[in-house]
């Protein structure tokens, strides 16, 4: 079976429209039936939105950052040489 995913709006009466570009790439006649999968992305900061996947390497980077001690962190001071 062929998937595509994409974000969208739902529309008064809870209808959803499928992207034409997705509906050719799916090959899809008017009429057709689809599986739907849905779950509500939440908005976060403004307009940037992540996908699951994105979120979850955001925040084990994070944490990874977050667990290094003073020796394994980057060099903050000044590098000149007097």
């Amino acid at each position: 079976m062929k998937t595509e995913e994409y974000i969208a709006d739902v529309m008064p009466g809870g209808h959803l429209s499928i992207p034409e570009k997705v509906a050719k790439g799916l090959g899809l006649d008017p009429h057709a039936r689809v599986k739907v999968i849905i779950g509500k992305v939440e908005q976060e900061r403004g307009n940037h939105v992540l996908s699951y996947e994105a979120k979850k390497k955001a925040l084990a980077i994070k944490k990874f950052i977050s667990d290094m001690g003073p020796e394994d962190q980057p060099f903050q001071g000044s590098t000149s040489v007097a």
